[in-house]
This record gives C-alpha cells, structure tokens and sequence, in this order.
C-alpha cells in the first residue's frame, strides 16, 4: 500500500473515531476549552473503545435499518421532502429560494426566524396560507443546531426525507427538473445497506465580478464557480431520513443511530462527518451563493452566525470569491421562476 492511500486509511477511521464519539468530544471542548486536549487524552481509552463497538455492531444494525426502510416504502407520508432551514433578514432572497426549491420537488418549508427585522415575514405569508411553509420565530444567538433538533422532534414523522439547509444554498439535480424525492430514493436504494441519508457537496459560487448588488435573480446574476477540487467544495449539507437521526451536532451533518449513515450523492461510499472529498456532481449537488456581491457580503456579515457566536470577517469574502470556471446549471429554471416571482 503506497503512503498516500496510508494516510487516506488513517485520515479514514480516525474520522470515524470522532463521529462515534461526537457528543463527548463536543461537549469537552465546549466545557472546558482550557484543558480540553488533556480530557482527551484522559478519555482516550473510553473513546477507542466506544469506536470500536460501534464498528463490530454496525454492520448488523444497518440490516435492521434497511428492513424499516423497506417497511417505509408502502408508507404514505404527508411529505415527500421539506426543508428546515433557520435565517435573519433574508426577505429579498425568500421567493426566489422556496420557488425554486418547489421547481425541484420540495414540498414542505419549515422556516425558522431568527429575530428578523426585514420584510422576512411579509415574504413568506403567502406560502403560510398556502400552508407551504410554517413559520417559527425563534430568539437568540447561535440557534442553528437547537433549531435543527427542534424540528427533528417535531416534523420527523411528517417527511419521507428532510433537507437541512442555508438559505444561500439550493439543491440542484444534476438532470434539471429532475424531482429530489425520486432522485434521493434512487440513490439510497442503489447503495442499500444502512444509507438512510446523502451528504450532498458544495458548489461554491463567487461574486462573478458584481461589487453592489444587481437586480434579478440570484441564480441568473451569479454564474461563476469554484473548480470541484477546491477546498471549499468538499463541505457537504445533508438530506436525511430523519426517523434515523439521534441529533444535529453541526451545520453540515446529524449523528444517525447506530446501524444508519450518509452516502455520497454518487452513492458510492460513506460519508461520515461535514466533508467528502470526493466530489463528483454526478446526481446532486448544493449551489452555495456564500459571497454574491461584495455589498451582499458585507449585510450578511453583520447579521452574525447562525450556530455560533461571533460573525464572518472579509477574509471570508476573499476567500470564497471563487469565480475559477462558468456554470449555467441553473440556466433552465430561470424562465419559470421568473414567471413565478413576476
């Protein structure tokens, strides 16, 4: 075995190590920050051990997982798919994001708002009263996971699927207007085994040269991305069955029950923490509009974090400015939502 492939091995179960025992460790850091690495290594037989069980038993658990998703099929659920998402002055952004999302197959929006002081409300009243959406105000920093745990206790029993995501991020299937119901169960079903979940990469779109903000669409204003081998493309964002989620420990991934995990949106390989480094955009992926224009960035900086403390500095904005390449993907839906938003 050459050393690179070493190291992917290594790099591969130490990741694993830290999934199993993600609450511990979070809690650790959370807690005592000062004398967090000490704890660690205190812990460190407890935390091989856990590591280890799970992996001896989980093999097993994830045939059970596929007999009550076989179980599940002959189910009707209220909805296909929903999304949770949690924002703070996105008004202008909302029609757009639920439009376009409904051109896609979702079905259901659960919006939680998070001490807006724009037009948020005013945007989403329409789909509210076409029941479309519920609303949830919410106060407070750093509500983002709370929020996300919320609505798994709430909705899980409600959706086939959920997507928890940003509202700069949208779902885009690789073959436009392909429904992400159909598409999530093909996936899942052609890995089998304990898939009960995608992680879904990045698409990292920059500022394509916009300084202020230009009118129209942000999906027709914003046509130039970062190449799949950036960095910053190897974040994923997760769409989940949501019965086999314990809880949310970060934006980008839940911890499941023992015996359920995430793919790949290729649907060829587990993916067990907030990145996946094999990005392909061969079914799904998220286009993140992270930056839009420099005036853009500079409002969303000020509005903070949603799971932490603390907000974005311009570091961020260069950063993510990525306009390596030019990507139409969404060039078909623009018509249509146009129509819609009009």
């Amino acid at each position: 075995m050459c050393k690179i492939d070493m190291n992917l091995l290594i790099l591969k179960t130490w990741t694993r190590i830290l999934y199993y025992n993600n609450s511990l460790i979070i809690r650790l850091r959370r807690n005592d920050k000062r004398h967090y690495k000490t704890k660690l290594i205190v812990y460190s037989p407890y935390i091989l051990l856990k590591a280890l069980i799970c992996l001896l038993l989980e093999p097993i658990l994830s045939l059970k997982v596929k007999y009550l998703q076989n179980k599940e099929k002959k189910q009707a659920f209220k909805y296909e798919l929903g999304i949770v998402t949690i924002a703070k002055n996105e008004g202008p952004y909302i029609q757009e994001w639920i439009e376009f999302h409904k051109l896609v197959g979702v079905n259901i929006f659960y919006f939680y708002d998070n001490e807006s002081n724009d037009n948020t409300r005013k945007a989403l009243d329409k789909y509210i009263k076409d029941s479309s959406a519920i609303y949830t105000p919410v106060q407070g920093k750093s509500q983002q996971i709370p929020v996300y745990n919320d609505a798994i206790s709430k909705y899980k029993n409600e959706c086939r699927y959920l997507a928890f995501i940003d509202m700069d991020e949208y779902i885009v299937p690789s073959i436009p207007f392909k429904p992400l119901p159909t598409l999530v169960n093909e996936i899942i079903e052609h890995y089998g085994k304990g898939a009960a979940g995608i992680g879904i990469n990045w698409a990292i779109y920059g500022s394509s040269g916009h300084i202020n903000k230009p009118k129209g669409l942000i999906t027709e204003n914003y046509t130039k991305r970062g190449k799949n081998s950036h960095f910053g493309n190897s974040h994923i964002k997760t769409i989940c069955n949501p019965r086999f989620i314990s809880y949310y420990v970060s934006p980008h991934y839940p911890i499941y029950k023992l015996g359920a995990y995430s793919i790949d949106e290729s649907g060829t390989k587990k993916v067990f923490v907030w990145f996946n480094d094999n990005c392909q955009y061969k079914n799904l992926r998220i286009n993140h509009y992270f930056s839009k224009s420099k005036e853009e960035y500079i409002a969303k900086q000020n509005r903070g974090l949603a799971d932490r403390e603390g907000k974005y500095d311009m570091s961020k904005f260069y950063q993510y400015d990525l306009n390596d390449m030019e990507d139409y993907i969404m060039k078909p839906y623009i018509p249509e939502l146009k129509k819609r938003i009009e």
